[in-house]
C-alpha cells in the first residue's frame, strides 16, 4: 500500500509539472523538457557504463555517444520544436494523453486477463492481452478528441485521423518501452534511476515518448 501511494503521489506531481509546462508558459515548457532531457541522458550514460565490454571500438562509440543523441536528444528537441515553432501544442498534449491512457488500460487488461507474455526476458510483465486491450480501447477512446474544443481545429476534426494517430503512437511507444527495457537488462538494472520515487528514473518515464514523438510527427505531417 505504501508503495502504491508513493507511486501515485509521484505520478500526480509529474502530471502537474507537465500541466504547468504546457498551459502556463512556453519558456517553462522548454525548461522542463530540457531538464528531463539532461536527466534522461545522464541516466542512459550511467547505464551504458555497465554494459558488457565489447572489443569493437566503433560499436562502443555508437552505444555510448551516438545512440543517446538519436534516441534521447533528437526526440525531445523535436517535441519542443513541434510545440513552440509549429503551433501544435494540442497535438503533443494528445500524444501524451494517449500514452498515459494506453499505459493505464494495458495494465488493467494485463492484470485481469494477461496469460500470454510478449517477451519475458525483456519485459516479463507485459502480455498480449494487456497490449491488445490497451491498444484497441485507447484507439477507440481517441475518437472523442473531436468533441473536446481544445483539440479541435479545421484540420484535426476527423475522428479517423485521431484514431490512426493513436494507433501509431501506441505501437511506437510500446517499442520504445521494450527498447528501454533491453538497455536496463543489458546493464542489469531494474530502473534507470531513482529520481522519481515508485517510478524509477526519468528515462523510465519518457521511454515510450522517445519513440512515439518522431513517429507521431511524421504522421502529423502526412495527415493533419
Amino acid at each position: 500500500m505504501k508503495t502504491l501511494l508513493l507511486r501515485t503521489a509521484t505520478g500526480i506531481a509529474y502530471l502537474l509539472l507537465l500541466f504547468v509546462a504546457f498551459f502556463v508558459s512556453d519558456w517553462i515548457l522548454v525548461t522542463v523538457f530540457s531538464l528531463l532531457l539532461l536527466i534522461a541522458l545522464f541516466e542512459y550514460i550511467r547505464l551504458a557504463q555497465k554494459f558488457p565490454e565489447i572489443p569493437n571500438g566503433v560499436q562502443k562509440i555508437f552505444r555510448r555517444q551516438i545512440l543517446p543523441l538519436i534516441w534521447i536528444v533528437f526526440p525531445v528537441l523535436l517535441l519542443i520544436y513541434w510545440c513552440n515553432m509549429l503551433n501544435s501544442k494540442h497535438i503533443i498534449v494528445a500524444l501524451l494523453v494517449i500514452l498515459c491512457t494506453n499505459d493505464t488500460l494495458a495494465y488493467v487488461f494485463g492484470s485481469l486477463f494477461g496469460k500470454h507474455k510478449i517477451w519475458t526476458k525483456v519485459s516479463p510483465k507485459k502480455s498480449w492481452e494487456g497490449f491488445l486491450g490497451g491498444l484497441i480501447s485507447t484507439v477507440a477512446v481517441s475518437h472523442f478528441f473531436i468533441y473536446i474544443p481544445y483539440f479541435q481545429t479545421n484540420i484535426s476534426s476527423n475522428s479517423y485521423i485521431w484514431m490512426g494517430f493513436a494507433f501509431v503512437v501506441i505501437i511506437t511507444g510500446t517499442l520504445g518501452d521494450f527498447a528501454e527495457s533491453m538497455v536496463k537488462r543489458l546493464a542489469q538494472q531494474k530502473d534507470s534511476g531513482i529520481i522519481l520515487p515508485g517510478h524509477g528514473g526519468v528515462f523510465d518515464r519518457i521511454d515510450s515518448m522517445l519513440f512515439a514523438v518522431p513517429a507521431g510527427f511524421i504522421y502529423w505531417l502526412l495527415n493533419f
